[in-house]
């Protein structure tokens, strides 16, 4: 008899970036609220807080229309912020490189 262990942050917030790339839908707050406990397993009282941290890390877009507010994410745009951080990376050991390596 084991008990049914809840989720982790993380893995909350990984089963809501999939909600998002699988139906590449824009959504509202309800919607979420709906949706995420019944396909992702992710409690109705967290869905506004996990939503939350997605938006302030950049992963999740947002925007007011009227009194409504939108939340969405497409897979495109994961791929290209990857891209970025990872030429920023290379940019910065290039420079590294450069400065103490090549004198």
């Amino acid at each position: 008899m084991s008990k049914k262990k809840g989720l982790n942050v993380e893995e909350k917030r990984a089963r809501m970036m999939e909600l998002f790339f699988e139906t590449k839908d824009v959504f509202q707050l309800k919607d979420l609220e709906k949706i995420a406990p019944k396909e992702k397993g992710i409690t109705l009282m967290s869905v506004k807080e996990i939503l939350q941290t997605l938006v302030d890390d950049g992963m999740v877009d947002t925007d007011r229309i009227g009194t409504s507010n939108y939340f969405w994410a497409f897979p495109s745009k994961a791929l290209h912020a990857r891209k970025r951080k990872l030429e920023e990376l290379e940019s910065q050991v290039s420079l590294f490189y450069e400065k103490y390596l090549f004198i």
